[in-house]
Parts: structure tokens; C-alpha cells; sequence
């Protein structure tokens, strides 16, 4: 069993409540000082929703970004700080919510995410956006399910033209064997189906971009060092350690105009 600080940010980094105040913040302010449409629904769960800020000009690109939380916890109004240097750049963004384990399963989470951008795709023309360019992003947990989503759903594929992980977890088996199987209640036929590390990535026809802070636990460090290691000759993927950064700090940089992570994602949608 991998050791509980490996898992447990709380523990790890006693301030994580300053950079949760940061998101908290940020995301006001975005909020107040752009375009939006809260709480759109893609189901009928109350956590079947996005938020979505439009593009000025239309046909634009799309970035979905998708939250963390260990597929249990967290919420998108903490993460639509993410919007800015995209909406800057004339982008439509949408951030998603999705119903959360224990309530559903690991599967019912995918589907959610799958439903969402077969949502997006058939009505984000109404806010500017082009369903042919769409990005996915995620956040550790996030990042999984980005990835995931792509690997599971071919007919979306061909609408995404790239994929941001940050500090993504891509093994489900080591998440099975620690103390937040409690709750996840992930059982073996979860880890082989949704484990990322099981899957051929030679499928994936889109630029992925893995990134992870040097400042995070090992556990998470190697979840993007060995998927890109594993898979670089046969995907267009890129790994990026950002150093001094830990795992709150990671989706930070998704917010942050002169990010690299926001350059890939230019560069990609162009």
C-alpha cells in the first residue's frame, strides 16, 4: 500500500488552505469581469452542469476544463479563474461539474464527462464556440478523466483537438490499494478498465500535454513521467515538471497568461 502522504495534499502541504482561497478568489473575480452563463444543465442531477463563459466572436475555440477532488470532492466555482487567458484570446470556456462517488460509480463520473461534451458539442455554436475544436483539460483527478473520455468515446474524438493533464492520475490501482478506496470503492474490474496505463494510446490522434509540479508527492510525479515515457513513440505527447510547484500551485498555470500550458493550448487550436 502506498504510504498516506502520498495521497493526503492536506497533509502534505498544512497551508493548501491559501491556494484554496486563491482559486476562491480568482474565480470571483473572473466571474464578475466576464461574460457568463452559470449553472447550464447537460442532465438532470443538480451536479449535471457548467459553466460557461462565451467568446466575443464566434467559431472560436472551446476549452473544457474539468476539476479534481479524487472523483469525490471539489466543485467548478473554484475553478472559473481558468476562463481568462482563454476567453482573452477568443476562446469560449466551459467549466463542468459532475456527479460524485459515493452518490455514483467511477463509470457513471465517465459517462457524465462523456455526456457533457455531447452537450457541448450540440449547443456551445450558441455561445460562440466551434464543436470542432475543443480542447480538454483537467486537474489531477480531472486530468484523468479528460484522457479517459477521449480513449472511450471514438465519435467524440474527432472533435478534440488536444488534451491537458495536470498532475493527472493514470493508475487506479495504487488510488484502490490506499485509504481513499473507502470511499471510491474502486473494485478490480474499475482498475483495469479505467486505469489509463492499460490502455493504447496509439489511438489518441490529438497533442496530449502532461504536466506535474516538482514539488509534488513522488506518487504524482510518476503518474505523468511514466505514461509519457510509456507512450511518447506512439502518441503526440509532451511532459513538462514545472519546478517549485506543488499540486495545488499545478492548476494555477492554467490561469496564467504567459503559462505554457496556455501557449499548447493555442498553439494546438490555431
Amino acid at each position: 500500500m502506498v504510504k498516506t502522504n502520498q495521497f493526503n495534499l492536506r497533509l502534505r502541504h498544512p497551508d493548501y488552505q491559501k491556494y484554496l482561497d486563491i482559486n476562491e478568489r480568482e474565480s470571483l473575480r473572473v466571474k464578475k469581469s466576464y461574460s457568463c452563463h452559470l449553472d447550464q444543465k447537460y442532465g438532470l442531477d443538480v451536479l449535471q452542469a457548467m459553466d460557461i463563459f462565451p467568446s466575443n466572436v464566434e467559431n472560436a475555440p472551446v476549452l473544457v476544463f474539468i476539476h479534481g477532488g479524487y472523483w469525490r470532492a471539489l466543485d467548478k466555482r473554484s475553478y472559473q479563474f481558468v476562463a481568462e487567458p482563454f476567453v482573452k484570446n477568443n476562446f469560449t470556456v466551459c467549466v463542468i461539474n459532475y456527479r460524485l462517488i459515493p452518490s455514483v460509480n467511477m463509470e457513471t463520473v465517465l459517462l457524465d464527462v462523456s455526456n457533457a461534451l455531447i452537450w457541448i458539442r450540440e449547443q456551445i455554436v450558441r455561445y460562440n464556440g466551434n464543436p470542432n475544436k475543443l480542447v480538454l483539460s483537467g486537474h489531477s483527478a480531472g486530468g484523468h478523466l479528460a484522457l479517459m473520455t477521449y480513449l472511450m468515446n471514438e465519435t467524440l474524438r474527432s472533435s478534440i483537438r488536444a488534451i491537458c493533464s495536470l498532475s493527472g492520475i493514470f493508475d487506479l490501482d495504487p488510488i484502490k490499494n490506499s485509504y481513499l478506496n473507502e470511499v471510491l470503492q474502486l473494485n478490480d474490474h474499475d482498475v483495469e478498465n479505467y486505469s489509463i496505463i492499460n490502455k493504447d494510446l496509439s489511438v489518441v490522434k490529438c497533442p496530449v500535454s502532461l504536466s506535474v509540479g516538482t514539488n509534488e508527492t513522488e506518487f504524482f510525479i510518476e503518474q505523468s513521467n511514466s505514461l509519457y515515457e510509456e507512450n511518447k513513440s506512439v502518441a503526440d505527447m509532451e511532459y513538462k515538471a514545472y519546478k517549485h510547484l506543488n499540486h495545488y500551485q499545478m492548476v494555477h498555470e492554467l490561469g496564467r497568461e504567459d503559462s505554457p500550458l496556455v501557449d499548447f493550448v493555442l498553439e494546438h487550436t490555431n
